[in-house]
């Protein structure tokens, strides 16, 4: 991890503070010499965030695991629905992570691994639930189930990567985009 170090001299306004590489946000202005720190307390409400719901997803696994630990198909479906879940968002982290310059064979690859993780999970569900269903309530599931996994299945997988495509080219629309924003008052932002 890449750190800024802190200089410091007769002049108070030349310290310049700690900043990871991987939470730092946005440049701020030179002038502004709060936004440093306040971009380290994002940053650490980001991984205090995270650690939290890490933590109540493994309490919530364990109290769980810990309640059907004498049925064992119900404790490999805990089981396999939470390790499906960690794998997913592995896989959404990942996708996160990829540029827009990365190999297309990469994000496609990460793509359908989304899929394959969440369509799994959405079946594991389905299969739970029409278990306690009328059957024609438990058809009506699966239809459902299988809907959302074949568009799915052709968002994440067969389309071809248009968002990459869509973006705008043309400079003068984001300097038009520009001067509209500009022509906005402060008074007319608060109404």
């Amino acid at each position: 991890m890449a750190t800024k170090s802190i200089i410091v001299t007769g002049n108070a306004a030349a310290a310049t503070p700690t900043v990871h590489a991987k939470c730092s946000g946005p440049k701020a202005a030179d002038d502004d010499p709060v936004s440093p720190f306040s971009a380290q307390l994002r940053c650490a409400c980001g991984h205090c965030l995270r650690f939290a719901a890490a933590a109540v997803v493994c309490y919530s696994f364990a109290a769980t695991a810990w309640r059907v630990r004498h049925d064992p198909q119900d404790l490999a479906f805990v089981a396999a629905a939470a390790s499906l879940l960690a794998a997913l968002l592995a896989c959404l982290r990942r996708a996160e992570r990829l540029a827009p310059d990365s190999p297309a064979a990469e994000r496609r690859r990460v793509q359908a691994a989304v899929w394959a993780l969440s369509t799994a999970l959405s079946c594991a569900f389905a299969y739970r639930v029409a278990a306690v269903m009328p059957p024609p309530l438990a058809v009506l599931v699966w239809c459902m189930t299988a809907f959302v996994g074949l568009v799915g299945l052709y968002l994440l997988v067969l389309c071809r990567d248009q968002q990459y495509q869509a973006l705008p080219d043309d400079d003068a629309a984001i300097a038009s985009d520009r001067k509209a924003s500009a022509k906005i008052s402060r008074t007319d932002e608060l109404v």
